[in-house]
Formats: C-alpha cells, sequence, structure tokens
C-alpha cells in the first residue's frame, strides 16, 4: 500500500488493502483482549463438539480419561498458539510469512502451501456441518444451503481483518447461549456412562490408548490454528504486551474447546451405541436433543459457529496461498480462490458417512506436520540465520527430521505405524515425538552450522 492509499484503519466494511506485507505504523490499532474474543468465537463450534463425541463414539474413550486427555492437549495446543501470537506486533506480518525466519524464503514454502491445505481442508469440513445443520432446518437441498453458506462465508474473508474481528466479537454471546442450552438439556435428559467401550469402532488398544487418542484429538485440532496465529494480532500496536497477547489468545481459544469438547464426550457417553451410529452432527443432536426448540437453537448454533470459524480459515488459507505461490495478487482474489476449490471439495461431503471419517483422519493428519513447524518457529534463532547445511537451512532440515521421526507413531485409518501396531496401548504419540525430536534438531544443528562457519 503506498503513502496515496486511504487508511483501512478501524473501518469494518471497507476491503482491507494488505496482504502479506508488513503493517505500517499509521494502521495499527485495537487491544489485545480483541483476541479474546475472536479466538472464542472461532472455537464455539461444532467442529470443536464433534472433537469430544469422536473420542468417545469412535475410540471408545472413557469419560473420566477423555477428559482428562481434552484438557491436557488443548493447554499443550493453546499453549503454542499464545506463543506464537506474542511476538506477532512486532514482527506485523501473518504467520507464514514470520516463518520465514527459521525457514528461509525457498524452505518456507513448503509449510506456507500445507497452511494453505488445511485452511481448504477445515474450510470444507466446516462447511459440510454448517450445511447439514442448516438443511435440518430450512428442508432446502444440500448443495443449496453449502452455495449459501459459502458465499457469505467468502463475503467476510474478503472484506478482512476488521470485519472479522467485528463479526466474532457479535458472535459471542450467542455462540455461548446456544452451547449452554445443548449443555443444559444434555445433563437433563441422559445420565452419562464413564466405562470404557471397547466395541466402538476404532477402540484399539484399551483405556490407556483412548486417552492417548483424547491427548492426540484434542492437540490436533488445537495445532490447526497455529500456521494463522498472527495474522489476528499483527495490527496490534508494537508496544502491546507480550504478556497480555499470550493470555486472551490462550485463554480466548482453550477455554471454549476445553468446555465444549468435554460437552461433546458427555454427549457420545450418554448416547451410547447412538453416537457411533451417528455420522453427521445434526444426526447427534437429534439423537441426543430430538426435534424440539432446543434443537432448533443448537443447529442454529452450528450455522453460526461455521461462519465465525470458517471466515478465518478462508482468510489465512488465502494468505498462505500467497506466501506459498508468490503470486501478486490481491488478497481479496485468494480469499476468491481458496472458497472456490474448499466449496468443490465440500460437494463432496454430502455423504455423512465419509465425512465423520474423514474429520477424524483429518484432525490427526494436521499435527505430524504442524508440530514439527511449531517446534522449528519457536525455537528458531531470533534473527534471520543465513547459515546452510546441504543447501538447506537448519530450520527446515530440523523439521523434516521431526516429521520423519513421527511417521512410526502415526495411528489412524489410513496409516498405523509400526510402534502403535506393535503396542496398541500407546495410542497416537507422533505429535509429541515430531514436537521434541523438531525442537531438538534445530537447536543442535544451529549451534553446529554456526561452529562450521564461525
Amino acid at each position: 500500500m503506498n503513502d496515496a492509499s486511504p487508511e483501512y484503519g478501524e473501518r469494518i466494511v471497507a476491503l482491507e488493502p494488505l496482504g502479506t506485507q508488513t503493517i505500517p505504523d499509521r494502521e495499527r490499532h485495537g487491544r489485545a483482549r480483541d483476541l479474546f474474543a475472536l479466538w472464542y468465537s472461532a472455537n464455539a463450534e461444532i467442529a470443536t463438539w464433534m472433537v469430544g463425541l469422536y473420542i468417545v463414539a469412535l475410540y471408545g474413550t472413557d469419560l473420566r480419561s477423555a477428559a482428562i486427555g481434552i484438557i491436557v492437549g488443548n493447554l499443550a495446543g493453546y499453549a503454542l498458539l499464545g506463543r506464537l501470537s506474542m511476538r506477532a506486533p512486532r514482527d506485523g506480518v501473518p504467520q507464514m510469512v514470520a516463518s520465514q525466519r527459521a525457514f528461509g524464503r525457498s524452505g518456507n514454502r513448503a509449510p506456507a502451501a500445507l497452511a494453505f491445505l488445511a485452511g481448504v481442508g477445515w474450510f470444507a469440513v466446516n462447511s459440510v456441518f454448517g450445511a447439514y445443520a442448516l438443511t435440518t432446518l430450512t428442508h432446502w437441498p444440500f448443495t443449496t444451503n453449502l452455495a449459501t453458506l459459502v458465499l457469505a462465508q467468502v463475503a467476510l474473508a474478503m472484506y478482512g481483518h476488521n470485519l472479522i474481528h467485528a463479526f466474532q466479537r457479535a458472535a459471542v454471546a450467542l455462540l455461548t447461549a446456544g452451547f449452554v442450552a445443548i449443555a443444559v438439556a444434555t445433563i437433563a435428559r441422559h445420565p452419562a456412562a464413564t466405562a470404557f467401550h471397547a466395541d466402538a469402532p476404532l477402540a484399539i488398544g484399551g483405556a490407556v490408548a483412548g486417552f492417548s487418542f483424547a491427548v492426540a484429538l484434542s492437540f490436533s485440532y488445537a495445532t490447526g490454528w497455529l500456521p494463522c496465529a498472527a495474522d489476528y494480532a499483527r495490527y496490534l500496536p508494537r508496544e502491546t504486551s507480550r504478556r497480555a497477547l499470550f493470555w486472551y489468545s490462550f485463554l480466548g481459544s482453550a477455554l471454549p474447546c476445553i468446555a465444549i469438547e468435554l460437552l461433546g464426550a458427555l454427549a457420545a457417553s450418554a448416547l451410547g451405541q447412538r453416537a457411533s451410529a451417528a455420522q453427521s452432527p445434526t444426526d447427534a443432536i437429534a439423537a441426543l436433543l430430538g426435534h424440539g426448540l432446543i434443537a432448533t437453537i443448537a443447529l442454529a448454533t452450528i450455522v453460526l459457529g461455521t461462519l465465525t470459524a470458517n471466515s478465518m480459515n478462508l482468510y489465512s488459507g488465502a494468505l498462505a496461498a500467497l506466501v506459498a505461490t508468490r503470486i501478486a495478487v490481491p488478497r481479496v482474489a485468494a480469499a476468491l480462490v481458496v472458497g472456490g476449490i474448499g466449496a468443490a471439495i465440500a460437494f463432496f461431503g454430502s455423504d455423512p458417512r465419509v465425512a465423520a471419517e474423514g474429520y477424524s483422519n483429518f484432525l490427526l493428519l494436521l499435527s505430524y506436520w504442524t508440530a514439527p513447524w511449531a517446534a522449528v518457529v519457536l525455537f528458531a534463532r531470533e534473527r534471520d540465520d543465513p547459515q546452510r547445511a546441504m543447501g538447506i537451512r537448519a530450520g527446515t532440515l530440523a523439521w523434516m527430521l521431526g516429521v520423519l521421526a513421527s511417521l512410526p507413531f502415526w495411528n489412524q485409518a489410513w496409516y498405523v505405524g509400526p510402534v502403535p501396531r506393535t503396542i496398541p496401548a500407546l495410542g497416537d504419540l507422533s505429535y509429541e515425538v515430531g514436537f521434541i525430536v523438531a525442537a531438538a534438531a534445530v537447536l543442535v544443528l544451529q549451534r553446529n552450522f554456526s561452529r562450521a562457519t564461525g
């Protein structure tokens, strides 16, 4: 943006003129506490509830283990989000641009491409869930409802940063009221069973594996936001408190996720076999709440949550696409392209069984690359280190090592590694292994490269 361009400032109904470039001081605005409402609304959605439901319904986790796993996974995942948000105002760039510090311009293209694909994937998943709910409410065809939701989400993402923040603030009270209604009805109508469900579709390895999967799924859901952690804090003034940035981002994300995932786990425990048979969120809502007023409120909450989450998925996916491709196109055009790709994928979600299976596997896939990537971004040197080994920056090599080290620990429908195949009770430990190996590798590689070139 040049000096002749009109100021964007705090205008809400205005197309955001900036894309991946650094935010100039004259455009800085907002407060750290704005991040609480933004992340709260982004996570107060049905996909979060489905995480808890799948932990019990698919993996058979007992309610106590599910609760502890959900808390552990969310605290760990969103602590990373808070840490990544802390330096956003100082850098003033999107998260996938900031990651160039550790990966270099060329090495950063692969993570940026994966962030773009994750944004498209989340956009498609949430759009399918929202379209199911809207179809139940309106009785219109699935494709009509999906197209309606896609257009609304694309409009939010096209206008950009300020409109997304304003929409998230406005949605907080409605989303809270909707999930409180679901919680009250769930607790009042259904006593929960607490034992491990050995006959669940993916119940392998017993109760210990169920706990491991609870941590993995909740952590994976949280790490899905890491590649866009800085996108919504980069407009804040440079002097914004780093402590405030951490806590508002962390609490705004962790609190709704823990509460809503626990509610989903409670619902699955209460429904028993009916939860395993539910092939879409609307199936689960109908089995849990019937078809009365509370069920209608729940479905409306699903639709609203789709808009709050997907406006951010689409916005950040477009920014990641610009970083990955380095094509000089306006951010608005990138949002349209990403929305079109996500919509095309979502149309295949009209089969609820495929959508349900794909969602749990998609969640696990997220941690396989994002956990090692986050480790590298967090532990790489503050300065842009030009040292290279074999033509690859230390950060890129460390990331690759983290991903490769996690491969034997993968455990999902698409691939079961040799470790969980041999010891099923371990569940899925890939994210822990990938993060630890990548963090250790980047610290060691940077130190050794510096000595070799010193």
